[in-house]
């Protein structure tokens, strides 16, 4: 088993056993609104709560949950979800904003991708 060292990314242990805090992400969603992909970070040895629903809620807003190993190598450990538009169309905001809501109410990490030009 490799362990994880992310202090030379900025993070201290104090700030890995505290954890991303447990908010809504409210005050950033916005900054999602017009992505086309949203990754979502699985805690290693963390039971998903409420993934099924999530699942049926992506897929009748016509997007789609994959688990991917396309993850950065700092989080090799991770799950790494993918989630997109099935048509590749940007993810509607309420779906970002559901989704965002999920992944901090799971407190995992997340990150997007949002092209620059439409």
């Amino acid at each position: 088993m490799t362990s994880m060292n992310l202090g030379g990314h900025g993070f201290a242990r104090r700030d890995l056993r505290q954890g991303g805090g447990r908010g809504t992400g409210n005050d950033h969603v916005e900054e999602l609104y017009g992505i086309t992909e949203l990754y979502i970070y699985q805690t290693p040895n963390r039971r998903l709560k409420g993934y099924e629903r999530f699942k049926l809620f992506l897929e009748s807003e016509e997007c789609e949950i994959i688990f991917t190993a396309d993850g950065p190598p700092e989080l090799s450990n991770y799950e790494t979800m993918r989630i997109t538009h099935k048509k590749g169309d940007k993810i509607p905001d309420h779906v970002v904003k559901r989704g965002h809501t999920w992944a901090h109410n799971q407190n995992f990490l997340h990150s997007f991708f949002k092209p620059m030009y439409r």
